[in-house]
């Protein structure tokens, strides 16, 4: 069999069993080892898709001739089969097909492209993707599909990634099919996934977008640890070939004391078979528990690439402290904030609750980056949750949502347009070569203390040579005197930036240091601010 397809774009190859089986899922084994001109060898692994068909899902991630052969039970009559597959050079303008697939990159500090480009992690939080949001129907004025209409507005916002979850053990977003009724884990439904699933993964795919996927959540893998390795065995096969992150499950190790173990181990032993049958080696993590100090199970593991962390929704304080303590302790692994303060949830606080706006998750979103993270997932209370119609009366046993935001109204808050031009900052400036340099500010504030008093003073961040500075003045930064030091003797132009209205505004007189030192000017008004310092060109003393 031939096929031609572009570099990074999965193909599919079909194939038909001569044979007779019981369980066409357990009972088979079939697999197709690629070798490509550079003598690259990518093993995958044909899944079932009904009757005797069996298929093989293929992305080249090399031009040329890749040559393929299966391996197969005999009575398959596949056994041996050979093929090619001639791949071409990606003509389209999606950066996950120009650059390839994800990897680790910086020496750990970030996330990056195939071909080393660093990749700024922009994620939107969709649990229900797969169960909960519809297809071919939408409520929303000017969106014809609810799935397909979000997707096509948070790229247009500016995000890459989709942090979604096949929510397999059911739950309030309604059913699921992956498996027949009464064969779970046994045998997949093949129907669901050709009518619902792959819909959705080949148009995140389309997209652009990366795939940040889990498979349950956390609790589910107790008792059922066979059955959720199966089915991670039949998605990494069907779906294996697209861009996606492996993220396990929400939660992993969940909230019952008594089986927190059993779920970070058998989501372990998950992990290990994903990392074993990814041909692609896909990045992996887990979704983590909220925590303080921040979770770390698996921090030392192999197969676990980067931190995919969870600050919450008020239930516990987020303070720049706990971000920093967390980079001490693993700086060799990326960071990402996974999930903290979604726009429009209803925050769990000791106080009482309220509804978390744009300002609270700016400030979370900036924290998190300026104390050595290289991406944010945003999420929308109403979008996660999938709620169709707003309730005619509050919801007081709802926790999270009392009011009933609906997906509709979640998917046009202001906070995901302003995570866009947070990423385009960022890439901007370069944020692979900025690191957190809290020691260069030198307050003049009696309460400084930074365990106590740490929000009081900007998250600041520069190269290595200090030739570009980023601060970011929270609204309850006061600076009254407050220095940048180790700059360099030489003059910096300055400029803040607006992070609700993507504007910048100048500074038009130059920083000039003394001894390496500059006092602070004052941010425009009492709203959140990033000043950038960038070190003029040849510039020097008069």
């Amino acid at each position: 069999m031939y096929l031609s397809i572009e570099q990074w774009r999965a193909g599919i190859l079909e194939f038909a069993d001569q044979g007779q089986t019981d369980n066409p899922f357990l009972d088979r084994r079939i697999s197709a080892e690629f070798t490509g001109p550079s003598g690259r060898k990518i093993i995958r692994e044909a899944y079932w898709d009904g009757g005797n068909s069996y298929k093989v899902s293929f992305a080249p991630t090399e031009t040329g001739r890749w040559a393929y052969v299966l391996t197969a039970p005999e009575n398959t009559g596949l056994n041996g089969k050979t093929g090619i597959v001639e791949c071409t050079a990606y003509t389209g303008d999606l950066p996950i097909y120009q650059h390839g697939f994800l990897k680790i990159g910086g020496q750990g500090k970030y996330i990056a492209y195939d071909d080393d480009t660093p990749f700024f992690w922009l994620g939107d939080t969709h649990w229900g993707f797969i169960a909960g949001e519809k297809w071919d129907e939408s409520n929303h004025p000017a969106m014809r599909s609810m799935f397909k209409g979000m997707v096509d507005k948070r790229w247009e916002q500016g995000f890459n990634v989709y942090q979604t979850n096949l929510r397999s053990e059911g739950g309030f977003m309604g059913p699921t099919h992956f498996w027949v009724d009464g064969k779970e884990g046994l045998l997949p439904d093949v129907g669901f996934y050709q009518t619902e699933v792959d819909k959705r993964m080949f148009y995140l795919a389309d997209q652009g977008m990366v795939n940040a996927l889990g498979f349950a959540w956390g609790g589910s893998v107790v008792g059922k640890l066979e059955l959720q390795k199966n089915l991670a065995r039949y998605i990494v096969a069907r779906y294996g070939a697209l861009p996606l992150v492996w993220t396990l499950a929400g939660e992993v190790a969940g909230y019952n004391g008594a089986e927190r173990q059993a779920c970070i181990d058998g989501w372990r032993e998950v992990a290990l078979l994903v990392q074993e049958l990814d041909g692609y080696k896909h990045l992996q993590t887990a979704h983590y528990t909220n925590e303080r100090p921040f979770a770390d199970y698996y921090q030392n593991e192999p197969w676990f690439d980067f931190t995919l962390n969870q600050a919450g929704h008020g239930d516990y304080p987020i303070s720049g402290q706990h971000y920093r303590e967390h980079r001490r302790r693993f700086p060799d692994k990326p960071f990402i904030e996974g999930e903290a303060l979604y726009e429009f949830v209803f925050t769990l606080e000791e106080n009482g609750g309220r509804i978390a706006d744009a300002d609270m998750l700016r400030r979370v979103a900036y924290m998190s980056i300026q104390t050595g993270g290289c991406g944010f997932t945003y999420g929308a209370q109403g979008i996660w949750d999938t709620v169709w119609e707003k309730p005619s009366e509050a919801v007081p046993f709802n926790p999270f949502n009392p009011h009933g935001i609906t997906w509709r109204e979640a998917v046009d808050g202001p906070g995901a347009t302003q995570m866009g031009y947070m990423r385009k900052f960022y890439e901007a400036l370069g944020f692979e070569k900025l690191r957190p340099f809290m020691g260069c500010f030198n307050s003049k504030l009696p309460f400084s203390d930074e365990a106590l008093f740490g929000m009081f003073n900007p998250y600041i961040m520069a190269s290595e040579d200090m030739g570009t500075v980023v601060l970011y003045f929270t609204a309850q930064t006061r600076t009254m005197g407050a220095s940048i030091k180790y700059l360099k003797n030489r003059p910096y132009q300055a400029k803040w930036f607006n992070p609700r209205e993507n504007k910048y505004l100048p500074i038009e007189k130059p920083v000039i240091p003394r001894m390496g030192e500059w006092e602070i000017s004052r941010p425009p008004d009492t709203k959140d601010w990033l000043m950038v310092l960038s070190e003029v060109s040849g510039g020097s003393h008069a």
